[in-house]
């Protein structure tokens, strides 16, 4: 066990939080190279299957009207082309009125597609209290944001559960919904298989891929069997547009009941129990695991992706100064220990402290109180994100502000 200290890792993405005022981007680091030079090339015909389409070698030195070499480009094209995929959506949406041009770019699929695999980062919390319609928390509300966090644009009112890369799983009477908040595209899941009660936890899987255009995404459902005390697993695929049941179920008495929505990364979904356990799921061999968690582990701590692992994170308060455990590896053994100073979190250090995420390699998102704040844990640096009601216990779930696509079935009934 060892304290955190200052850890060098940069990301090497844009800043999205500078996308929303202006592009801080600097010129010169877009190197821009031509490769070959002047008479490094042999003289060889070009042909083409048109008629009269023979070219001489001078001609193929020369670009078409409509294409510029990169030495023309200028820096507002240089910026569209490059730079504009890794900013957040809310920033791009206000990009469009910059030219007719860069509206066409920015809603072209190519560019969509672009921008969701290269801007990751957490932008904010959806969370919903009971009875209430879904709200969002952004933690820059100049560079992240959608238009209309109730989700109105679905055909009936719905329950937030489940977030993955800028789309979300929602619920309403009878049916699923999947949709982008940002370009309010939504798809109607079709009616599974099994019966899906109350009980059942779901857990929005979505894994964008640089040569995979089609943007798959599977809806993994743990089901309570009503006729024995059971878990099966239903992963609805938008690949197929259809339910398959999992072979594998889940027996062990201990993992029930689940505690909520489970979430997904890197190829795996976490349930965390009532008992004190995780409840873990392999999508790609569609096997379950238990992980047992700390014995000190209470509502207040949160399963989170931190820096590329999963770790659980717990607050704890000695005397009068908090501090987060954090849990890590198959058997949830403590990894280290992330002081917050108590002269940065002032007054708030007398507060109950729960963590809602680890996000950006380098951020906490915590309550304290009647606040929610983000605690800069290189940096020693506190920011007040919203107010946190305390009114009821809610879950938040982290949101990419991005145009991840839902697919080809958009605004399908079931």
């Amino acid at each position: 066990m060892e304290e955190i200290h200052d850890d060098p890792v940069i990301s090497n993405e844009v800043d999205p939080s500078e996308g929303s005022s202006q592009l801080s981007i600097s010129v010169s680091s877009l190197r821009l190279i031509d490769g070959g030079s002047a008479g490094s090339h042999e003289t060889v015909p070009s042909y083409s299957d048109k008629p009269g389409s023979y070219k001489s070698s001078e001609n193929c030195d020369k670009f078409p009207d409509h294409t510029k070499s990169k030495e023309d480009m200028e820096i507002l094209e240089v910026v569209r082309q490059y730079a504009l995929c890794f900013l957040p959506a809310k920033s791009l949406c206000r990009f469009k009125t910059v030219s007719k041009e860069w509206l066409k770019w920015i809603n072209c699929p190519f560019f969509s597609h672009t921008q969701t695999n290269n801007f990751r980062h957490v932008s904010g919390f959806f969370c919903q209290f009971p009875g209430e319609s879904p709200s969002f928390m952004s933690l820059n509300p100049l560079a992240y944001g959608v238009s209309n966090p109730t989700l109105c644009f679905l055909p009936e009112p719905v329950d937030a559960r489940t977030s993955c890369n800028g789309l979300l799983g929602c619920l309403g009477d009878n049916a699923y919904y999947i949709c982008n908040p940002v370009t309010e595209d939504w798809r109607t899941v079709p009616r599974p298989n099994l019966y899906h009660g109350p009980d059942t936890a779901i857990a929005l899987a979505f894994e964008p891929r640089t040569l995979n255009f089609a943007a798959p995404y599977e809806l993994v459902c743990a089901v309570t069997l009503p006729d024995r005390e059971a878990l099966q697993f239903e992963i609805y695929s938008s690949r197929t547009n259809s339910w398959r049941v999992c072979n594998d179920v889940c027996l062990d008495m201990n993992t029930l009941p689940l505690s909520g929505d489970g979430f997904y990364t890197r190829g795996f979904v976490y349930w965390e129990t009532e008992s004190g356990a995780v409840l873990v799921f392999d999508l790609k061999e569609e096997v379950q695991g238990i992980v047992s968690l700390p014995p000190s582990s209470k509502p207040t701590g949160a399963l989170t992706d931190m820096r590329g692992e999963l770790r659980y994170l717990l607050p704890h308060k000695q005397e009068d100064a908090w501090s987060i455990e954090v849990y890590g590896n198959m058997d949830m053994s403590l990894q280290c220990i992330i002081a917050l100073r108590s002269e940065v979190l002032g007054h708030l250090v007398d507060e109950e402290c729960r963590v809602l995420a680890f996000v950006d390699d380098d951020t906490l998102v915590i309550t304290l109180g009647t606040e929610v704040i983000a605690y800069h844990v290189r940096a020693h640096r506190m920011e007040r994100v919203s107010d946190a009601r305390t009114d009821g216990f809610v879950r938040y779930f982290p949101y990419v502000n991005s145009f991840a696509p839902v697919g080809h079935f958009t605004n399908d009934t079931a």
